[in-house]
């Protein structure tokens, strides 16, 4: 009686030993799936924070666009352009304070 109570206990340890190993497997399994999980969220916002910011920049173009022909703008003729030197106080003779 006494050695077949040590085997069933032998069996009941065996059988709670794999009973661990496999939940242990089995949670690595599923920590390394939400790992994966959480990496792709993460490059699905990086991506959506991307395509957001390219969205903003198309619809300034298109409102800027749409002012320039509203009030019938258009680049100035070559002949046009006046370019203006800049000088500095130094250049016109004027002391820099300290």
């Amino acid at each position: 009686m006494r050695l077949l109570t040590s085997i069933l206990l032998l069996a009941l340890v065996v059988a709670g030993a794999l009973a661990v190993m496999t939940v242990r497997h089995q949670h690595r399994v599923v920590f390394d799936r939400l790992h994966q999980a959480v990496e792709q969220r993460d490059r699905y916002q990086m991506d959506w924070g991307r395509l957001m910011l390219e969205r903003a920049t198309w619809k300034i173009h298109n409102t800027t666009e749409e002012a320039n022909r509203r009030l019938g703008m258009s680049p100035p003729n070559p002949d046009e352009i006046v370019f203006v030197a800049l000088t500095t106080r130094a250049e016109n003779g004027e002391a820099r304070s300290q």
